[in-house]
Order: structure tokens, then C-alpha cells, then sequence
């Protein structure tokens, strides 16, 4: 039987179907708090999520399976039982630890943004530009994240160089917009800046682990750099707790500027091309980016 789309055109329509529901469900959630529906909104962020969650392990799911019992539900060879069987199937495939491992690194990055944006939209609660520039901006970074990872799923878990590169810009993106959120979240309800530290740590090694998952270069001997990335980027988070002035946007920038250095220099020891010229460049690059950032801060007690 012929098929009825080119592996292109599923691949455009299936991230299109997600990228509108991303969007649209974030202009829902910037409706309900905009309108002070906190409780509304609490629920609706999860019933969206829930609906992400279903329909990219759908996706998953359905790219790396081959043509078997759905697939001839599918074609209209329906059989009595057969429907059963399905399901049966379908379970026991991907509870498999091999498809499980790549499922939940395939989630990671999708569900930080969605949370961070999550985040940011109930602090600012009645800003209306500044809610549609997160809901625009997220949703074309999860729209790019999607489609390289359809591209991923398409060639069986095999990710090519240009992807790679494209996935690193987004989940820079990511981290920023997740360390801004956890920092202004932890400013907004005046929480201690342990709960910050502890957030940043977390955080900071879910996105290293994705990374390095997705490269391939996870092993016991990675454990101790990471632990230190964390740690060193956790502490750079007290200390914008401590001491940095009004803006959470851009005490999260500083965060995953030392995050990105500390990371790209682990990245390129790992991959065994590291160099003395590159780590400098890292390290200026760190530089500039907080003497830049400093130099509008007064350091002045903040005011929340």
C-alpha cells in the first residue's frame, strides 16, 4: 500500500500539530493569569503539560516502532482482538529500558521550557508585551526543538552534527529562561536562598545529563564534572540571590553564562579537543557578559 505522506511532510505535520498546541497553550495560560485565575491556572499548566507529554510520546512511540499489529489497525486490516493486542503491544514496547531511556531525554528539554515559560508568565502577571515575547519566543524554541528531534527519531536515535548544534542554541535558551524563573520565583515569595541553590543544582545537572545522553558521552567518568559544574553554577546562583539588584531576567543571564563557560569547557575536554585558546575564549567571553551586565547594577538593596 502506498503512503499516504512522504517521511517529509509527516515530519512537518506532526511538529506543526505540536508547535500550535505549545502556542496556543500558552496564550491560554497568559489569558488565565492574566485574569487572576491562579488555581485555574495551576490546572490548566498541568492539563496542558499532560497533553505535551501524551502527544510527543505518541510521536516517539510511533517513529520507532515498525509496522505491526497498529500498523494494520491503521490500514484498515482489522481483526477480531486485534485492538487489545494493540495495546498490549504498545505498552510492553515502551516500558522497554532502551526506548524508556531515550523517551525521558527526549521530554527533558520540552519540559523545562514549558515550565520556565510556566513560571514566567504568573510574574508578569498584567504585562501584556512582555507575556506574548515569552509565549512567541518559547514557542519557536520548543517549534525548532521538535522538529530536530522528529529528525532525530527519524533516523532511529541517530543525530546528526547541524542537529546538534541547533539543540545546544535551544537548550541554552532553555537554561536561561529556567534559571530567570527560579530566581525571580524565589524573589517573588521571598524564599530562602537555599531553595534557589538547591533548584540551580538540580537543574543545572538534568540539562547536563541531556547533553551529554544525547552525544553519547555518559559514563561513570563524567560524574565528578558534572557534580562540579553543578555545584560551581548553584553557587553562582546564592550569590545573585544574595547581592544582585532588581532584575531576575538578567541574574538568570549571568547564572547561564557560567553554566554555558563551565559546560562548554567539560564539553570539549570530553570530546578531546579542548584547547588553551578555546577554554580562554570561554572564559573571556564569561568575563564580558558580566562586566557588561555589572556595570547596570548598583548592587543596592533589591526591591521586591
Amino acid at each position: 500500500m502506498k503512503a499516504l505522506m512522504t517521511p517529509q511532510k509527516q515530519k512537518f505535520l506532526s511538529t506543526l500539530i505540536v508547535s500550535v498546541g505549545a502556542f496556543l497553550g500558552f496564550e491560554a495560560l497568559s489569558l488565565a493569569v492574566g485574569l487572576y485565575q491562579i488555581k485555574t491556572y495551576l490546572e490548566l499548566s498541568i492539563y496542558i503539560y499532560l497533553f505535551h507529554v501524551f502527544w510527543l510520546t505518541f510521536i516517539f512511540d510511533l517513529h520507532l516502532k515498525e509496522r505491526s499489529i497498529i500498523g494494520a489497525i491503521l490500514s484498515g486490516e482489522i481483526k477480531a482482538g486485534m485492538f487489545a493486542a494493540a495495546m498490549k503491544e504498545r505498552f510492553r514496547y515502551i516500558i522497554n529500558w532502551h526506548h524508556f531511556r531515550h523517551l525521558q531525554n527526549f521530554l527533558i528539554l520540552p519540559g523545562v521550557i514549558y515550565w520556565a515559560v510556566v513560571a514566567l508568565l504568573f510574574l508578569n502577571l498584567f504585562k501584556e508585551s512582555t507575556k506574548q515575547v515569552i509565549v512567541v519566543s518559547a514557542s519557536l524554541a520548543m517549534t525548532v526543538a521538535y522538529w530536530y528531534f522528529k529528525d532525530f527519531l527519524s533516523k532511529k536515535l541517530e543525530m546528526h552534527e547541524v542537529g546538534v548544534r541547533v539543540l545546544a542554541l535551544v537548550k541554552l535558551y532553555a537554561a536561561f529562561l529556567i534559571f530567570s524563573a527560579a530566581l525571580g520565583l524565589t524573589w517573588y515569595f521571598g524564599m530562602h536562598w537555599s531553595l534557589l541553590v538547591l533548584a540551580v543544582f538540580a537543574l543545572t545537572f538534568i540539562l547536563i545529563y541531556q547533553a551529554l545522553f544525547q552525544l553519547r558521552l555518559l559514563s561513570p567518568n563524567v560524574v565528578v564534572p558534572v557534580m562540579a559544574i553543578s555545584l560551581l553554577t548553584s553557587a553562582t546562583g546564592y550569590i545573585i540571590h544574595s547581592y544582585w539588584g532588581i532584575n531576575y531576567l538578567t541574574g538568570g543571564l549571568v547564572i547561564t553564562g557560567v553554566y554555558n563557560s563551565l559546560w562548554g569547557i567539560i564539553h570539549h575536554h570530553l570530546e578531546k579537543n579542548l584547547t588553551k585558546k578555546l577554554a580562554f575564549e570561554y572564559v573571556a567571553m564569561l568575563v564580558l557578559i558580566l562586566s557588561v551586565l555589572a556595570a547596570g547594577q548598583d548592587f543596592a538593596p533589591r526591591i521586591d
